[in-house]
């Protein structure tokens, strides 16, 4: 019984309405394939929603805890990491639309008052400035725009380092002091003191990417601040997060303030990466009980299903612009360029080079667990994949959302198309998918 159960909550059909439009015949068949083949490849569990205005299909299939051998449903909670970003920077931008600050202003006068408050609270704080911890001469000119863009020179607290080209070592410090302390958590104050944080500004040159470029989950965390203190807040930990979300998500996600994965899902996740072990070896480690998990704060601490997360990313980056205005919604949309406001370019992932290729959304991967958002600005929807692994270049979401997009555009579409996946870089896609026909562009009708 148990089995048929599983089964039977592997595919969740829904429709916003009784007298709403329904999914494309087969659509939900050919995406629980999709997970089935990417769970077998990759040894985990493997969770999907497509969410547009007028239907959803979730599917779910995979492994959730390999000691007892639960299977995974697409209700289960997943760490989503860094796509708690999407929520912070849509509420960043909600301020910006009120009047409250320029997007082009100088963030400290805004978070200087909220640290100081928190000192004065905390006398072990350690710093009550952004002065006190980069210098003044660093921070000046640190403006909402470029913590959101990823532009200013915030050094990151994360420390993992891939080792390239092989043979090398990859190594993670945070990692490795977060395992060996596994009840240890983190707050975002502690996070700006530890020494490769505090006094360690970076000046963001421009390297690999078209635009200087310096990924800093601290950014967020001082974004959370600036929230926190509008929200008349006395300190970090009194902020609640969830009155920021959507009116249609309240109640669905929840945000780890403190605790393991295990306090919110029963959902294991497993770390496969390479690092802190000898070259050509891997990690089997269970992080369900890791409190460090959701280290970071308003950078990656929500907790939920892939219907939320999908229906959460269509509220913030689609027609409804639920939260921020928009004019301000539209400036999360990254261009040509790699990173937007708050948001990934995940155009790489779609195998297309055509219109129906566009995409942005945001990566979300924590200890244990990988997952991505992505909104589709031509159809006009969202997918979101939550895995129970966590592998160097993040691969097993990237191959779902690669193979679920072109089935949900083809069955949308009618265009018919042909995508094989191969693994690529961490930010980069192995999606590779045939060009629709001349024939196939006139003549395909588009019914969302």
């Amino acid at each position: 019984m148990a089995s048929l159960a599983a089964a039977l909550a592997a595919v969740i059909v829904s429709t916003a309405s009784a007298a709403a439009a329904t999914p494309p015949v087969g659509l939900a068949a050919s995406l629980e394939k999709v997970v089935k083949n990417t769970s077998a490849t990759w040894n985990c569990s493997v969770s999907l929603t497509i969410k547009t205005a007028q239907w959803e299909i979730s599917v779910a299939h995979g492994t959730i805890d390999y000691t007892t051998g639960l299977q995974a449903t697409p209700a289960d909670k997943y760490a989503w990491g860094s796509v708690t970003k999407l929520l912070t920077g849509s509420n960043i931008l909600k301020l910006a639309s009120e009047g409250v600050f320029d997007l082009d202003e100088e963030v400290m006068k805004h978070v200087d008052p909220f640290f100081a408050k928190m000192a004065k609270a905390n006398p072990h704080q350690g710093f009550a400035s952004m002065a006190d911890l980069w210098g003044a001469e660093n921070i000046t000119g640190t403006t909402f725009r470029k913590l959101l863009h990823m532009t200013a020179g915030v050094p990151d607290f994360d420390t993992a380092t891939p080792c390239y080209p092989h043979p090398c070592e990859s190594t993670d410090s945070l990692r490795a002091l977060l395992y060996k302390i596994p009840s240890k958590s983190l707050s975002p104050t502690q996070l700006m003191n530890v020494p490769w944080v505090k006094h360690h500004w970076r000046h963001c040159v421009r390297s690999w990417a078209p635009e200087p470029f310096c990924y800093s989950s601290t950014n967020f965390m001082l974004l959370g601040m600036v929230l926190a203190a509008h929200s008349n807040a006395t300190s970090w930990e009194t902020y609640d997060q969830e009155t920021s979300l959507p009116p249609s998500i309240q109640g669905k996600a929840k945000f780890a303030l403190s605790g393991a994965p295990s306090k919110y899902s029963p959902v294991h996740g497993y770390d496969r990466t390479a690092y802190n072990v000898p070259e050509g070896q891997h990690n089997d480690h269970d992080d369900h009980d890791v409190d460090g998990v959701f280290s970071g704060w308003t950078a990656s601490d929500i907790v939920a299903n892939v219907s939320t997360v999908a229906n959460l990313a269509w509220e913030i980056l689609g027609p409804p612009s639920a939260i921020a205005p928009k004019k301000y919604a539209d400036m999360m949309n990254p261009g040509k360029d790699f990173y937007g406001l708050a948001t990934h370019n995940l155009s790489s992932k779609t195998g297309r080079t055509d219109k129906y290729g566009v995409t942005y959304g945001h990566l979300g991967a924590t200890y244990g667990y990988q997952g991505l958002v992505g909104w589709f600005p031509e159809l006009e929807f969202t997918i979101a994949v939550a895995t129970n692994i966590e592998t160097d270049d993040q691969q097993q979401p990237a191959m779902a959302f690669c193979l679920g997009y072109n089935e949900a555009i083809s069955a949308i579409t009618g265009k018919k198309t042909s995508c094989t996946f191969k693994t690529g870089g961490y930010y980069g896609g192995g999606c590779r998918c045939q060009p629709f026909s001349e024939e196939d562009d006139v003549a395909a009708q588009i019914v969302v």
